[in-house]
């Protein structure tokens, strides 16, 4: 009896020691970042990165540092994503939720269900004195990097939005979309009115680049860099000379890391997305390699400043729903590496009217490792769609269906779904991110780490 009692008496006194420990942790200040990174791999799923990591392990003998690296040593999440209006979100509402952390109606940009503006991600580490900037292999006003940094009641009011980057004044803005910064009196110029915008970021200090050398050579502390007309070369596609995500990732931790109060920096490759919509296998794949690749220059930098910095790898929501399924091998990961060219360049080769001996030089050189079966062959030259999941254009939709068809690859839609995404984070901060959330918990949580009071 004695023993018993006194074996209570301890037991009560090492829960009432685990008590007080935890008190007192949870009492402590969390350690709060001086460094975020926010990369977006926009339509960008689970499976999509799994796919690309077999890929480079058995290709490339080297992992996915996404999956590998960040996943195992930090914080693990999914994030829900549908939108306040529909089941299925477009990048808009996606975006806005996770910039500003509500549920707001599909093409809306930085305004809430109820027409609140609450500040973003971006705009609140503005007013701290930190540094911010945004990249994108898309068009820099396209829909995902303008919810981090403007407010306008559908995404496609790009001349608003332009207008609201100049007032926030980013450090550093690179992407394509040189369209809507020309007046309408300049060639290639989609802009209505005469403004000239890129004018316009010149009298305010910024440098403005073009390319990737005088990306690389760039001196000023405020830089636009746009790359391109309109959104910016796939990965697969890329020429030598041509600006990558990577480049512009790179030369952003050049300028950002004179920045002594901090920064947050938005990457995002949208061509993940465009890949899916497309149904090109291929194409996503190197995609999801190519923001590879910028990630682990924003790891090299947590791993000097561990402390420090809070890197978060995240999406938006799912495109397409692609899975390999039945007989799949690692045989047909050899075969998707054969493809040279995204789908939407062999669209653009082939033209309005592709003859027969054009679609056979275009199998030649670029998918030579598979046959054009008959039906998809006249789909090409008759132009006849080939049908669900495919896209409506006879040539993508058919050379989509040769791919899949033969790499066991298989799509669900052109479009978006609701799968949940994931939420890699590590470094301080990381575990908030944690578990099953809402993604307008994303934003709440950064909002929590931004506002927190950061140790000198």
């Amino acid at each position: 009896m004695k023993i018993a009692t006194k074996l209570l008496r301890w037991a009560s006194l090492s829960l009432l020691i685990a008590f007080l420990q935890g008190s007192t942790t949870r009492g402590q200040a969390e350690p709060t970042p001086k460094y975020i990174f926010i990369f977006l791999a926009d339509g960008g799923s689970t499976t999509h990165l799994e796919i690309a990591r077999l890929f480079n392990r058995r290709l490339h003998g080297e992992g996915l540092l996404i999956t590998d690296r960040i996943m195992r040593e930090g914080s693990l999440g999914l994030l829900t994503t549908h939108a306040l209006d529909l089941l299925v979100t477009d990048s808009a509402a996606a975006a806005t939720a996770l910039a500003s952390g509500c549920k707001t109606t599909t093409g809306t940009v930085g305004i809430c269900g109820d027409r609140s503006r609450p500040k973003t991600v971006l705009e609140i580490a503005k007013e701290k004195g930190m540094m911010i900037g945004l990249i994108t292999n898309s068009t820099v006003y396209d829909a995902s990097p303008a919810a981090f940094a403007s407010h306008v009641s559908t995404r496609r009011d790009y001349s608003s939005i332009l207008d609201q980057y100049l007032r926030l004044e980013p450090d550093l803005l690179l992407g394509g979309g040189r369209d809507h910064f020309l007046p309408r009196n300049q060639p290639g110029s989609r802009r209505s009115d005469t403004k000239d915008m890129i004018q316009a970021f010149r009298g305010r200090g910024y440098d403005v680049v073009s390319d990737r050398e005088t990306l690389s050579g760039a001196g000023a502390r405020k830089l636009l860099g746009l790359f391109s007309r309109e959104v910016m070369s796939f990965e697969i596609d890329r020429e030598k000379n041509e600006t990558s995500l990577y480049d512009m990732t790179r030369e952003a931790l050049r300028i950002f890391a004179e920045g002594k109060k901090g920064f947050v920096l938005f990457v995002e490759n949208e061509h993940v997305d465009t890949a899916g919509h497309l149904t090109d296998l291929p194409a996503l794949i190197q995609e999801i390699r190519a923001f590879d690749r910028a990630v682990a220059l924003a790891y090299a930098f947590y791993k000097k400043h561990p402390t420090e910095t809070l890197l978060l790898v995240t999406s938006d929501h799912d495109t397409g729903g692609v899975a390999l399924t039945g007989r799949a091998t690692f045989q047909d990961l050899e075969k998707i590496r054969s493809v040279r060219i995204s789908i939407a360049k062999a669209v653009e080769i082939l033209g309005e009217k592709p003859s027969s001996a054009a679609l056979d030089r275009l199998l030649a050189q670029h998918f030579n490792a598979f046959t054009l079966e008959p039906d998809l062959r006249e789909a090409i030259l008759k132009k006849k769609p080939v049908g669900p999941p495919f896209p409506s254009h006879p040539v993508a939709g058919a050379l989509s269906a040769m791919v899949s068809r033969q790499t066991n690859a298989r799509w669900a839609s052109t479009r978006h779904t609701n799968q949940p995404v994931f939420v890699a984070a590590v470094g301080p901060g990381a575990e908030r991110f944690r578990g099953y959330q809402d993604n307008t918990d994303f934003a709440k949580h950064l909002f929590a780490l931004l506002r927190a009071k950061r140790s000198s």
